[in-house]
């Protein structure tokens, strides 16, 4: 990755004035080869609410949603408390008591609010000037239809702000995990309102899909015995593993990813049984990225241990992470041709259930919603 301050950059300077002085040019192409050179980011120990969305000072919504689509629509998600008390106060201050936003809130259960086109904005109405909406097949601009506004029993836990969007497509549906943008920069021309369909990256072979599987557990089970030593796991006796379904238990995602222009890479989310030297039965859970040679190997997730009980999981002990992602998905990034990772993270302690977008290339998690909380 690039020098990220001026002290790398001045040192790399020096280095490389040393090098050429002494003739050893082949010396200071290696230096900066090392300096240039992708090296895998920190890896994540879970995902929390993220959002960029705000009002900006003219009324309009700009930033980043976490969603789903169907044939005929998207829905966008942000339980940004910020972003919900802002709206609220702005458009609906008639329904705000004193002192209790989210009482307001949850007495009136949903308030709707009516989303106002280019130029068109008024003191009642957040703007929207571009909606842009990708998907694993592609991306598209939409016009939001409905901006909701939902109370919860919990205050401001499970409160949340929904964006109900129709497509102006012209091609394919934006059906399943989708990533919304709103930006102030108008729409240009007419193509870009259609549908873009995602640049196609070829799905990993039978054999490749098993071997990224296999380097997924290894690595996990490496980390597991590392910190969790005294709980001696071992992994069951012929394991078979469900692969791209629903399934929590012994299932994995595997799905292939454009990381940069002509670089493809493999993402995994694995949940595996290990069964403790005691004869408890847990699942591990990691979420990895592979190129096809193994060469290049990153940890997004850092792996978890929760409990099989009786077919349902729950927290192992006194582990203070209990949880365990799945729905993996690839997302098309607008400006970028990469992709990001769509993802659901479960937390079993609590029962909340996160929709998440990753950027692989640094670890970073672009948005993410609670879409299942609990009070707890």
């Amino acid at each position: 990755m690039p020098p990220r301050n001026i002290g790398t950059i001045v040192s790399a300077a020096l280095m490389l004035g040393a090098a050429a002085g002494s003739g050893g040019c082949r010396s200071a192409g290696r230096v900066l080869g090392e300096l240039l050179r992708e090296r895998p980011p920190a890896p994540l120990d879970s995902m929390s609410v993220a959002s960029d969305v705000r009002i900006d000072s003219l009324g309009y919504l700009v930033g980043s949603f976490v969603g789903e689509g169907t044939s005929r629509s998207v829905h966008l998600l942000s339980s940004d408390t910020a972003l919900i008390a802002g709206l609220l106060r702005r458009y609906r201050p008639d329904l705000v008591q004193p002192g209790d936003i989210w009482g307001s809130l949850a007495r009136e259960r949903v308030v709707s609010l009516a989303p106002g086109g280019r130029r068109r904005t008024v003191a009642g109405t957040p703007g929207v000037e571009r909606a842009l909406v990708g998907s694993p097949l592609g991306h598209t601009a939409v016009t939001p239809s409905a901006i909701l506004l939902r109370g919860s029993a919990c205050g401001w836990r499970g409160t949340q702000v929904e964006i109900v969007a129709d497509s102006r497509q012209q091609g394919g549906p934006l059906r399943g995990p989708v990533l919304g943008s709103f930006t102030r920069q108008p729409a240009g021309t007419a193509v870009e309102n259609k549908f873009q369909p995602r640049e196609p990256v070829p799905a990993p072979g039978g054999g490749l899909m098993d071997e990224l599987i296999g380097r997924t557990a290894a690595a996990m089970d490496s980390v597991l015995e590392l910190n969790f030593r005294s709980l001696a796991l071992q992994r069951p006796s012929n394991p078979r593993l469900e692969i791209n379904t629903l399934s929590d238990v012994d299932a994995a995602d595997v799905m292939s990813y454009r990381s940069a222009p002509g670089t493809v890479r493999y993402a995994v989310s694995l949940r595996a049984r290990r069964i403790t030297g005691g004869g408890d039965t847990l699942v591990a859970a990691s979420v990895m990225a592979w190129d096809s040679a193994g060469a290049w190997q990153q940890t997004i997730f850092r792996p978890t241990l929760v409990a099989l009980r009786r077919g349902r999981l729950a927290p192992y002990g006194a582990l203070r992470r209990s949880l365990f992602w799945r729905r993996l998905q690839p997302i098309s990034d607008f400006a970028f041709r990469r992709d990001n990772l769509w993802m659901e993270q479960v937390d079993v302690r609590t029962g909340g259930v996160l929709w998440g977008i990753i950027q692989p290339r640094g670890n970073v998690v672009v948005a993410a919603a609670e879409v299942e909380a609990s009070c707890r």
